[in-house]
């Protein structure tokens, strides 16, 4: 099959055009620390519909989710969370939300604006809103703004992103800003050899009236090495991955080795095995087997 819409021979099912690109955002979940299912896995319909079903260790998540344009839709049970969310998030332009969620999570509505400028380098996000959340209501003001900016040296690609953002709740007293940044590097060091990094760091001032809005001082690095089989079209290894990540505020560090075969599907697919170390706290260190997966 090609990426073109295709008809069974009955002329019964027809795929749509972009069918294929969709399982790029696909989560097969197969450990023995997340448990087994398969998350965004979407329909063969002419909408992007997703499917989620994934039975965890101490839950279960199911539900169906749709991007339709800037139009995002939810429904169902989503890390052990009851939502329903329905949003509009255009790149630039008028802004709605609206998210109910069980448990101890909030919920919330707003409305705002964005803007950009520079060729969509720069966005400007203006929201506001009323959230709830255990026994507090709150309204808030959201402001947002973010950043990109990319540079490539011989084929070196390296980029940076950049958020800063404020909430704050008049009614409350309360304020919070936040300022994200993303260095990131994607190099090519042989035939098929790719190696991708990327650093992060979160800083943050003030404090919130809605717990799920607050964040912390939060710092991680990641690599991944990649080696792509060439000239493998039929069945076989298709790549083999190498993944290291490292969060410096819980000290935690994890890595994991992926054998990735062509099988005939949208994706490669794969084992999975690796290891958790926990610097504050070894007796949680642990072996790590799964299914991986990788756009082809």
């Amino acid at each position: 099959m090609t990426a073109s819409a295709q008809t069974s021979p009955a002329g019964g099912v027809q795929l749509p055009a972009d069918y294929f690109g969709r399982f790029g955002s696909t989560q097969l979940v197969a450990s023995n620390t997340d448990g087994f299912g398969v998350r965004y896995l979407p329909l063969p319909l002419k909408a992007d519909l997703r499917l989620t079903l994934v039975k965890a260790p101490t839950y279960t998540d199911y539900g169906l989710s749709a991007q339709l344009g800037s139009l995002y839709a939810a429904t169902g049970v989503f890390y052990n969370v009851p939502r329903a969310e329905l949003t509009n998030a255009p790149a630039s332009g008028l802004q709605w939300s609206g998210v109910v969620q069980g448990g101890a999570s909030h919920s919330h509505f707003s409305v705002g604006y964005a803007t950009q400028v520079d060729g969509g380098k720069v966005r400007f996000l203006n929201n506001v809103g009323v959230a709830q959340q255990g026994g507090v209501t709150a309204p808030y003001t959201q402001s947002e703004v973010s950043a990109a900016y990319g540079r490539t040296f011989d084929r070196v690609n390296t980029a940076v992103y950049s958020t800063a953002r404020m909430y704050a709740f008049p009614v409350q007293g309360k304020a919070q800003g936040s300022l994200d940044v993303t260095l990131a590097l994607n190099a090519p060091l042989a035939q098929g050899l790719t190696l991708d990094a990327s650093h992060f760091e979160r800083f943050t001032v003030g404090a919130v009236a809605i717990p799920d809005f607050g964040l912390g001082r939060y710092e991680s690095s990641a690599a991944t090495l990649t080696y792509r089989v060439p000239g493998q079209a039929g069945f076989g290894v298709g790549a083999l991955r190498s993944r290291t990540s490292r969060d410096w505020t819980n000290r935690v560090t994890t890595t994991d080795g992926d054998l990735l075969l062509n099988v005939g599907l949208p994706v490669l697919l794969g084992g999975s095995v690796g290891y958790e170390w926990h610097d504050a706290a070894p007796t949680a260190n642990r072996w790590r087997f799964g299914v991986s997966t990788m756009p082809r």
